[in-house]
């Protein structure tokens, strides 16, 4: 028998090495996964962003669909290559839909309002610096009824009741007019602006509601709350800030002399909705009111129940944070969240719940607390 052996078979074809470029084509699809994964984290935070996130969300996700592709196609690993691939083409579709939904709702809120024209360059209404007419609302939607007593945009309390200061309903779709300390006769003038279900604006309530009333006992100061409806996108559809918001504008038309009280009501930690919930409905936010200021009236009840300023709200939330603060020291100052405490247009840059920090800048801007 000789002693040479006979070949063995020749290897099978899935055994054999793979070739130079398999195993140096590791990055490209492994890349593609990671970025189609940055992109479904990143639009996961786009509803707390005001949207600011979606298009970084969008640009992750094309580029990982356009990399894995590529990996594809050089039949690379397949799996991270597929991994990236199907996460980004998520990423971008997710991006595109919440981050239309997350701007629209900060800028107008559930139920529409452009009813508020723009006057700056940073307007959303009609051209840059165009000024909307009263009545007639730019893009043709229905006018905006305003209530009374809220002519600034802003409910304005001053003296030891801290009453509201009156004003007529302007016109439907009227624009706000903001008044300085001087024209409210008043030694300063302390503007705040909120949302009902801000966390750190109730903090602010909870730490400096004593000063701020005392502030008013004294006649140092007139105090103007502006409510705002941003955090309606946060609220699971209820548009909660919007109904609250509201509801202080029926007060604030209907039965002035409990607008303080039910700003403090809505301010409670045990009334804001918990973060991400919906809220209270129109019945349990009237009972929050009434708790803090007495039974309201029907036709008050009747208002918030009916939502009639809802739309007004939302309007308001859009105007102001389309247009510079009114009467700011640095002009170009813009609502960017709550709470924005300025006293004479200067803005408290401390902590909100810190109630020495901020009795120590009303010093800082002439007002004693005694």
């Amino acid at each position: 028998m000789s002693d040479t052996q006979l070949p063995g078979p020749p290897p099978h074809p899935y055994a054999q090495p793979e070739p130079p470029t398999a195993r140096g084509g590791s990055a490209l699809p492994i890349a593609a996964m990671a970025l189609g994964l940055v992109g479904l984290v990143t639009v996961a935070v786009v509803p707390l962003t005001f949207g600011a996130f979606a298009w970084l969300a969008a640009a992750a996700g094309a580029a990982a669909v356009v990399t894995g592709t590529i990996a594809l196609v050089q039949r690379l690993r397949r799996g991270p290559a597929l991994v990236g691939l199907v996460s980004g083409a998520v990423a971008v579709i997710a991006a595109i839909v919440i981050g239309a939904l997350a701007l629209g709702g900060a800028s107008l809120g559930a139920q529409g309002g452009a009813g508020l024209g723009a006057t700056s360059e940073q307007g959303t209404t009609g051209e840059p610096g165009a000024t909307t007419e009263p009545g007639a609302p730019a893009d043709g939607s229905e006018a905006v009824t305003w209530p009374r007593n809220m002519a600034s945009g802003g409910l304005v309390f001053r003296g030891a009741d801290a009453g509201l200061v009156e004003s007529a309903a302007p016109a439907a779709s009227a624009l706000p007019e903001p008044r300085t300390a001087a024209e409210l006769d008043a030694p300063a003038l302390i503007r705040i602006y909120v949302d009902y279900r801000c966390p750190y604006c109730a903090r602010f309530e909870t730490a400096n509601a004593d000063t701020l009333a005392r502030v008013l006992a004294q006649g140092d100061a007139a105090v103007e709350v502006t409510p705002l409806t941003f955090l309606d996108r946060v609220s699971e559809g209820s548009y909660y800030s919007s109904r609250a918001a509201g509801a202080m504008a029926c007060i604030a038309d209907t039965q002035p002399a409990a607008a303080w009280q039910a700003n403090a009501a809505l301010m409670r930690p045990d009334v804001q909705p918990a973060e991400g919930g919906p809220g209270l409905d129109n019945d349990g936010i009237i009972a929050a009111i009434e708790q803090d200021a007495g039974a309201l009236s029907a036709e008050a009840r009747a208002c918030i129940t009916e939502e009639r300023f809802v739309p007004f709200a939302q309007a308001l939330s859009s105007w102001a944070f389309a247009n510079p603060v009114p009467h700011a020291a640095d002009p170009e100052l813009m609502v960017t969240g709550t709470p924005l405490v300025l006293v004479d247009g200067v803005p408290y840059p401390g902590d909100p719940a810190d109630a020495a920090a901020f009795r120590a800048f009303l010093v800082q801007q002439g007002i004693e607390v005694q």
